[in-house]
Formats: structure tokens, C-alpha cells, sequence
């Protein structure tokens, strides 16, 4: 098959989105699939060159991104068989080639402070009026699924799921004096090493981690908090601040590569992540894959991620937070069996296996469009 995908959002590749187009590319290519970017110069892309093979850029400007998502999307090339839009922002009308569109999430529509202004509001209400001209949706959990059936039922009928990958480089061994090179350079000096690796906005919840960390190290001499893309974020910087017991405890780094990223995994002896909500949960996703002890909020998407292979708690309780961190790091041992078990299920979530299931995809909805 000739597959497209809409490139037009990839920038600096820091984003959930640029991770998953990466991971989809690769999967796609490894069964045999080569994929067209569009939406910057056509080009074949490369799942084995860094970043596809795209080149670093600024994001496209809203206008751009305007024009793009409304008209420029619909010159697409027509001789490809299918054009994937990994993200949604299908134009409202049905394009010449069939097209897929991916529904990572249904945050800008469950919570209010994601469109809080007029332009938010309009860009939003144009997402749901063209959506029914994709000829499929793909969810990346059961749980965005279950919010499409809840505010968008006329849309469940076209919609599959289909798990989100780990891209490979997460399965990969990681050498310990790579380890320890990477760790000195960000400045990561003790053990037992809590690590934290996702965004910063309200809903991920970072505040209450923070807490439960003030008092986890209140009682212990050891140890540090490491959160991933934090260096320049002031509230941050502030909530870290304010907490007595956390300092020189807390290490902020900047945005870091994805080689960098699973070796800061593979230097951490727990995973955190204390989001509210979430389409997916990527980062427990690829600390199972590299072997890190996990624990996690408790809500649908991760619960589905996650299953019974790292630890669960109320995402606002601190009290949790705190009693499921300091078991973990008070008996490394008894969590070994857990981790291996952990690694050997987050195989389900190989972007070539993952990738077969687009292909099925595809194929249903070519011989659907062709009659």
C-alpha cells in the first residue's frame, strides 16, 4: 500500500504526537509499508534516520497551522491509497483519498480550561464538525473510546481501537557507563532515583507528586527527584521551592532527547506519573518497557496501560502517593518480579505489532471507499 501521513505539526519532536508519528512509521515500515510525509515538502520518510528525516523546525504559526488544517490538507497527494492524520484536524469535507483520522484524547472537550477563549472555542467546535468526513477514527485506548461513545456517539460506529506503541529504542539494553556519563551530565547524583518524564500543565498533576516527594524525603537522607522538561518552568520551579525537604533534592532538567530519555529510565529506580487525565499514558508505557517499577495514577487510561504490572493510587491523594513511593523504595527486591513481569507484557505494545493493525485498517477502509 501507498500510505501518506500529515507531517505538518512535527517541529522540535518533544511532543506525544511527533513520538507516536515516529513509532507508526517505524512499525509501518518494518511490515513492508513505506510512508509519504506530507504537510511540509513531500518526502518519503525514514524510520531509521533521527526524526524521520525531518529537519528541526519552529512550530507552524496558528495561521499556518489554520490553513493547512482547513485547505492545504485537501491537495494531498492523489495517488497514494490512504492519508493518515495523526492527530484531529480532518477539513470538513471528504477528501479524494480515504482518509484515518487519530483521536489521542478528548481533553480540549472534557476540560474546561482548554478552551477558555474565543479562538480556542472556534478551533474546537471546527474539530467536531469534521470529523464525520473521516472515513475512520482510531482511539488510542478503550478509555478515549468510551469518551467518543459518551459525547460523540454518532462517531463510535467508524471508530476503532487501537493501542498506542513503545517505540523500539525503550526494549533496547542500555550500557552503564552510558548510564552514568548521562546522569553526570544532567547533574543526577544519588539513589534511590525517582523519575518523573511528561508535561507540566495542570491536569498532569506534577503539584501532588511534589508534595508526596517533600514528604517521602523528609525521612530519608538519600535520594532525588528527577522531572524530565522542567529546567524553565517557573510554577515549577516555585511548587519545588516552597517544600524545605526537597532541597538540593530536585533535579530539572531540559527537554532531553529520546536517547537520553531511556537511558534517564534505565538510570531511575521508580517511575512516577500523577496525571489526571489521560488519552493513553505513553511514559508507563515505556518505563515497563525499559524496566523501571511504576506507579501511577489511577484513572481508566493508565489503569488499562498499566494493569497489574506497577502500582496504582488516587491521583489527588498524598497520602497514597507517599505510602506506595516509600514501599517501593524500601524493598527494591520484592518489586523484581513485578518489573520482569511488566517487561514481557509491554512487548504487546511493539510499534510492529501495533502497526499490523493499522495495516488492517487501511485495507478495510480502501475496499470500503473503492465499492
Amino acid at each position: 500500500m501507498n500510505i501518506a501521513i500529515d507531517v505538518s505539526n512535527t517541529a522540535q519532536f518533544r511532543t506525544g504526537t511527533e513520538e507516536y508519528i515516529e513509532g507508526l512509521v517505524f512499525g509501518l515500515n518494518r511490515a513492508g509499508v513505506q510512508v509519504v510525509g506530507v504537510g511540509r515538502e513531500t518526502q518519503a520518510l525514514l524510520p531509521d534516520k533521527p526524526r524521520l528525516g525531518l529537519d528541526l523546525r519552529k512550530s507552524p504559526s496558528p495561521v499556518t497551522k489554520w490553513w493547512w488544517e482547513y485547505f492545504g490538507i485537501r491537495r494531498a497527494p492523489h495517488d497514494v491509497d490512504l492519508l493518515h492524520i495523526p492527530f484531529m484536524a480532518h477539513p470538513e469535507s471528504r477528501l479524494a483519498v480515504p482518509s484515518v483520522v487519530t483521536v489521542h484524547d478528548l481533553i480540549p472537550f472534557r476540560l474546561d480550561q482548554y478552551r477558555r477563549n474565543v479562538k480556542d472555542r472556534r478551533y474546537f467546535a471546527h474539530i467536531e464538525r469534521a470529523l464525520p468526513y473521516a472515513d475512520r477514527l482510531v482511539a488510542i485506548s478503550e478509555a478515549t473510546m468510551a469518551d467518543i461513545q459518551d459525547l460523540y456517539p454518532e462517531l463510535a460506529s467508524r471508530t476503532v481501537v487501537i493501542p498506542n506503541g513503545v517505540h523500539p529504542d525503550f526494549f533496547q539494553e542500555v550500557d552503564l557507563d552510558h548510564i552514568n556519563q548521562v546522569s553526570r551530565r544532567y547533574g543526577l547524583r544519588q539513589h534511590p532515583r525517582v523519575l518523573y518524564a511528561g508535561g507540566y500543565d495542570e491536569r498532569k498533576n506534577v503539584g501532588t507528586l511534589i508534595q508526596a516527594m517533600a514528604e517521602v524525603f523528609q525521612h530519608r537522607r538519600d535520594g532525588e527527584l528527577v522531572l524530565v522538561g522542567a529546567q524553565d518552568n517557573l510554577a515549577v520551579r516555585r511548587m519545588v521551592g516552597e517544600q524545605r525537604s526537597l532541597e538540593g533534592r530536585v533535579v530539572m532538567t531540559p527537554f532531553v532527547s529520546r536517547s537520553d530519555l531511556v537511558t534517564l529510565y534505565n538510570s531511575a529506580d521508580l517511575f512516577v506519573y500523577p496525571s489526571r487525565y489521560e488519552g493513553f499514558g505513553m511514559p508507563p508505557a515505556q518505563a515497563l518497557a525499559v524496566g523501571v517499577p511504576v506507579v501511577s495514577s489511577d484513572i481508566p487510561s493508565i489503569r488499562e496501560v498499566v494493569k497489574d504490572y506497577g502500582v496504582l493510587v488516587s491521583p489527588d491523594s498524598v497520602e497514597q502517593w507517599v505510602e506506595a513511593i516509600g514501599r517501593i523504595l524500601d524493598s527494591p527486591a520484592t518489586t523484581q518480579k513485578l518489573v520482569q513481569e511488566g517487561q514481557a507484557y509491554a512487548e504487546n505494545f511493539a510499534w510492529e505489532a501495533i502497526a499490523r493493525q493499522y495495516l488492517e485498517v487501511y485495507r478495510h477502509v480502501v475496499k470500503e471507499r473503492r465499492g
